[in-house]
């Protein structure tokens, strides 16, 4: 237990020392070129230019922290958001590596492998981003290739295609195998319809329905769980 609490103790603090570090590069970045280049905007400008993407994104980055924290633990939370590309590529990683090693994300051991997931991840990220950025000016006409061009449009889907696949199957979860788990989208799945093609787009509104659909989503597979419809059973040990 006290190495548990000094573990945690320790990635918080790290994780708000990065975040700290982090805020002031953000910030010190384009204050220096504003500075440099006397290129100041006035308020009226930074407001109307940010207010749009604050209303729209702020509800999607709330939904990320109240959904993603959970299953990433607090290491990986730290190291995905100051790194980026949740959604695309840490949470299906991180998912990944617990699925393959058929560990709890609540649990110890699911904390530690998806640090550790995430902290690959993000290597592999930047070192892909350096090598491009060195390579862009001969890598220009591959990326302009009209194959390639539809491909990376559709990687967060794929991505997404591939987790749907691995949640509609029985998941396995530690010492515990969680069959028909797949009923609990149902429900949510009918909201999104409804309200997408009956009252309104959703598109510029994905985090405000996120916010929406997680108490449905817990609430409808709970009823399930206790009508039986979703049940967790013990696993049976290979021989």
């Amino acid at each position: 237990m006290e190495n548990r609490e000094q573990y945690f103790n320790r990635i918080n603090r790290f994780g708000r020392i990065s975040f700290i570090i982090f805020f002031v590069l953000i910030f010190t970045i384009p204050t220096v070129v504003c500075a440099v280049y006397d290129i100041f905007p006035g308020l009226a400008t930074v407001l109307k230019a940010t207010m749009g993407l604050f209303l729209i994104l702020t509800p999607i980055a709330i939904s990320e922290i109240v959904s993603f924290v959970p299953l990433l633990g607090s290491g990986a939370s730290y190291l995905t958001f100051e790194t980026g590309n949740v959604s695309n590529i840490k949470l299906p990683c991180a998912m990944n590596a617990l699925k393959l090693a058929g560990v709890q994300p609540a649990s110890e051991e699911g904390e530690v492998l998806s640090t550790i997931s995430v902290a690959v991840s993000s290597i592999v990220t930047t070192s892909i981003i350096l090598i491009t950025a060195l390579l862009l000016a001969p890598l220009a006409p591959v990326f302009s290739n009209p194959a390639v061009r539809t491909a990376t449009a559709n990687v967060l889907p794929a991505l997404f295609g591939a987790l749907l696949v691995s949640f509609l199957a029985a998941g396995d979860a530690g010492s515990v195998v969680v069959k028909g788990q797949w009923k609990a989208i149902i429900l949510p799945a009918l909201v999104v319809a409804v309200v997408h093609y009956l009252i309104f787009p959703i598109k510029g509104w994905e985090g405000v329905i996120i916010l929406v659909l997680l108490p449905i989503t817990i609430l409808g597979a709970r009823f399930l769980y206790k009508k039986g419809q979703i049940t967790v059973v013990p696993k049976v040990p290979k021989a």
